[in-house]
């Protein structure tokens, strides 16, 4: 049984009397284990889709509808105490941008052992369990960065804090909303590295959203390709990226491949 099932999703945004349709009867699966990436150029209904599967788009003006079951269990018309629980527990996020999900004026220590307490309640020292998540993402003297601001940190030193927090609540399944965007690509590559080993070694789903090829053919076992709301085509990530069957999947793969040829002149000079 898929650990994750969508069925026939659709995200639609009401204002002024006039309706945007974002995400358009997607259906798809992810099993245990699995990491399955969606991606699509801005405005294609990734993020509508990552935030829609556990109701966290403001309703109204948005208006979801299809299956979303989790384990078994529908969360589209689940009460909403039953929905906190799930949240950053069983099903854990982890954003583009840090910089808008960090506390600036708590320690990071402060940050990370409030997301252990709420999410891991068996754990009976949290403060050692900051630094064991802290070390595990790569962070260096992990016991004395708990006393460090986010202000301190590099965005990717931050993005290792996000994963640490979204982590330790031992979720099963890991929604990566553009997590290396806003990272240079040898910070990307580090952080690329590390989802990869963790999801290994904690055999941990994953839902990467990303509009890059490169990231997703890094870490995906399958792909999805959407397209103004639409998913126009899902398989494992070698067979879409080396035999695309639709012209939009094609067009992405010819604008990866002019933006590796123009790199190397980029480092010229």
């Amino acid at each position: 049984m898929p650990l994750l099932d969508v069925r026939q999703l659709s995200v639609s945004y009401h204002q002024a009397g006039t309706a945007l349709q974002a995400v358009d009867g997607v259906t798809f699966s992810v099993e245990p284990g699995e990491v399955l990436a969606l991606v699509g150029e801005s405005g294609s209904g990734k993020s509508s889709i990552a935030l829609a599967l556990t109701r966290l788009l403001p309703m109204p003006p948005a208006v979801v509808s299809g299956e979303v079951r989790f384990d078994g269990r529908e969360l589209l018309t689940a009460p909403e105490e039953a929905l906190r629980a799930i949240r950053g527990g069983r099903i854990a996020y982890v954003f583009q941008d840090p910089d808008t999900s960090l506390n600036p004026v708590l320690a990071i220590g402060e940050q990370l052992i409030e997301a252990i307490r709420l999410h891991d309640e068996a754990e009976a020292r949290p403060a050692e369990a900051a630094v064991r998540w802290l070390s595990r993402v790569g962070i260096a003297s992990a016991a004395e960065r708990l006393r460090a601001y986010p202000h301190e940190f590099s965005g990717g030193m931050q993005q290792r804090v996000m994963l640490a927090m979204a982590l330790a609540g031992r979720p099963a399944l890991l929604i990566a909303d553009e997590p290396t965007t806003a990272l240079d690509v040898t910070v990307q590559l580090q952080i690329l590295r590390l989802l990869r080993d963790l999801q290994r070694s904690l055999q941990l789903a994953i839902l990467l959203i990303s509009h890059d090829l490169t990231v997703v053919e890094r870490i995906a076992h399958r792909v999805g390709v959407l397209s103004a709301g639409r998913l126009v085509e899902l398989g494992p990530v070698q067979d879409v990226l080396s035999r695309p069957a639709h012209p939009y999947t094609r067009q992405l793969l010819r604008y990866r491949s002019m933006v590796r040829l123009r790199r190397p002149e980029a480092g010229h000079g």
